[in-house]
């Protein structure tokens, strides 16, 4: 390190050149890293949809997900496996080594799967394979649909072939679902006594309109020097004409469906129902594609909700956002702001009020950005993200630059005091403190080791947070050892007997501050005095305490004992740390089998009960 620090005492220009560059390169980093609200997921998954409309959930058990587990659990690298089966799906998520490559457990699983296909029962869909990204499955945003005078299938409609057609040409946008609502569809309502005496029966019925709503394609006809496109009416776009829908053609006994039922433009069954503010809602949930950055996710649909809403073909439809997750990482960047913005603060105080320089004040105030910047830069080409584990380790590295900082300063500061010039001043301000730093960083770095080794969702989370504090910390040990001594060469002056103060025959423009200066370096003096007789009294409580060396570290010893029993027994234990984040979930339970408007009318009370006590 000494070699390091005479390098850049002989080259201050270049020092002065490669901190820019370090400024210039973090500002691009920090421009293109994508934020996000967890870190990357780099070990491998993969997610098996099965599909089987209407099969129960307990038969989805058995004839599927337990088909695809035994099937698709023969996957090389397999860790884990777990699977979820409800009502005509069954999901099974694969978890692989975060050795084995992404693409090879994609392609393992998706043969696996196929082999399994032919034992499935008949009428299954063939597996949909993809990719499993655990930190998607949250929406990064919820855009509502709500109409004053439109029905929920009018909404549900429009929200899931237009709103969700639109999103999804949104970069790193996914809109798969809709929710609540009723699902459009032409139901024909049989009248069982016409039906007994025509001597028909629901599958006559269901069979005469299939065979009569067709797709035909026709192709076209070429009349002279004119090519038509022939289209054809096999379908039917209007309800009131499926009554002519022939059942039984016989002579003198011509059955039509209107002679037996009542075809209406109506809605399934209606199996969920979303409440926004008190009302009936359609709302679409927004998640990320892979990779995707959740802020850059919610400010494009944000941005493109105007538009959106002009071009549906329902003028009355308001689009609005109801949930937004970008907000917690928006929140945790101002807190990382707001953290170096007062750790710049304090360590302005400290230097002016100890030291008396307001040179050696902008020194430790230009560390602080450029090792967070270094920091960025270091995630940026390492493949992380700027995600709430990364903001908590840059936060939790600027004390430790701080103290970087101060440390070589005051030093430079004391050897000043003692008569050296400033460039030998700088030189052994920073030397003589390299080591102690060294150790001091290496023991930090040792505390957030077992951190980063931690396997499994551990590695996931706090690996990260402890590659942030290695970068900040290792930049900020480099600056003390580069960009401070140079500076310090280049900005301080060297002490002499009436440092500080202001000549007396001081004269013209300088006479009107003279004075004021002469009093602040007098009461400086005098801080400076108490300084040092505090310092003198804890240098002799110190050389008592050495003097008793093994009765010191026996009482520090009882101490924690007591410490740790007593209040480390009484702390609760979780696995994230508890914030404010401005919302909350209710879970709300009915007995199985209740009926949905039932399970409504409960959500009212609810949501009653809440309004009156929030």
């Amino acid at each position: 390190m000494n070699g390091l620090i005479r390098a850049s005492l002989r080259n201050p220009v270049a020092v002065t050149v490669t901190m820019l560059a370090v400024v210039v390169i973090g500002i691009l980093s920090a421009k293109q890293i994508a934020i996000d609200i967890l870190p990357v997921f780099r070990s491998p998954a993969v997610q098996v949809l099965t599909f089987y409309g209407g099969m129960p959930a307990a038969t989805v058990e058995k004839d599927l997900s337990s088909r695809i587990e035994r099937g698709t659990g023969q996957a090389e690298g397999m860790r884990r496996q777990e699977s979820r089966s409800i009502t005509g799906a069954s999901i099974v998520r694969n978890y692989f080594r975060s050795d084995v490559d992404p693409s090879g457990a994609l392609t393992q699983s998706n043969s696996l799967a196929s082999m399994q296909a032919p034992n499935l029962p008949p009428g299954t869909l063939p597996p949909v394979i993809l990719p499993f990204d655990p930190t998607s499955t949250v929406p990064a945003c919820i855009v509502a649909l709500d109409s004053e005078n439109e029905p929920e299938s009018i909404l549900y409609d429009i929200g899931r072939f237009e709103v969700r057609t639109m999103v999804m040409s949104l970069p790193g946008a996914v809109a798969p679902v809709v929710y609540g609502g009723k699902v459009r569809a032409v139901i024909a309502y049989l009248d069982r006594q016409k039906l007994q005496a025509r001597n028909l029966s629901p599958v006559d019925v269901m069979n005469a309109l299939d065979n009569s709503n067709l797709f035909l394609p026709t192709g076209d006809a070429k009349f002279g020097d004119t090519d038509y496109a022939i289209d054809s009416n096999s379908m039917y776009d209007m309800v009131e004409r499926m009554g002519d829908i022939p059942l039984r053609i016989q002579h003198g006994n011509a059955t039509y469906l209107r002679d037996v039922a009542t075809p209406k433009d109506a809605s399934f069954i209606q199996t969920n129902v979303v409440r926004v503010n008190g009302r009936r809602q359609v709302y679409v949930p927004i998640y990320r594609q892979l990779g995707a950055s959740t802020l850059d996710v919610v400010a494009n649909v944000k941005k493109s909700l105007p538009d959106i809403q002009q071009r549906l073909s329902r003028e009355n439809i308001k689009l609005t956002p109801v949930m937004d997750q970008s907000v917690y990482v928006e929140k945790s960047i101002q807190s990382l702001i707001q953290e170096g913005v007062l750790g710049a603060i304090l360590c302005s105080l400290v230097i002016l009020l100890f030291l008396g320089e307001w040179r050696m004040t902008l020194i430790a105030i230009l560390t602080i950005p450029i090792a967070v910047l270094a920091g960025i830069t270091a995630l940026y080409y390492s493949g992380n993200t700027i995600n709430v584990m990364t903001l908590a380790g840059l936060s939790l590295a600027i004390g430790p630059l701080v103290d970087s900082a101060i440390i070589c300063l005051e030093n430079t500061h004391r050897h000043l005091g003692l008569g050296r010039d400033t460039s030998e001043a700088a030189y052994l301000g920073a030397s003589e403190v390299a080591m102690p730093e060294l150790v001091a960083s290496c023991c930090t770095l040792l505390v957030l080791a077992p951190l980063a080794l931690m396997p499994g969702l551990g590695e996931f989370l706090f690996r990260p947070m402890a590659l942030a504090v290695a970068f900040s910390m290792i930049a900020a040990y480099i600056l003390s050892r580069s960009f401070v001594p140079s500076r310090c060469a280049s900005w301080l002056k060297p002490h002499t007997a009436d440092h500080g103060t202001v000549p007396v025959e001081s004269k013209g423009r300088w006479a009107f501050i003279a004075a004021p200066v002469r009093l602040l370096s007098a009461a400086f003096a005098r801080w400076e005095l108490a300084i040092n007789a505090g310092i003198a009294w804890y240098t002799r409580r110190l050389d008592w305490v050495m003097d008793r060396r093994k009765a010191t570290v026996a009482a520090a010893f009882v101490l924690l004992v007591v410490v740790v029993g007593l209040v480390g027994t009484r702390l609760r234990r979780e696995f994230f740390p508890e914030v404010d984040a401005g919302a909350f979930e209710m879970y709300v339970r009915a007995p199985s089998g209740t009926r949905i408007e039932a399970t409504e009318e409960r959500i009212i009370e609810v949501e009653k009960v809440v309004r009156e006590n929030l």
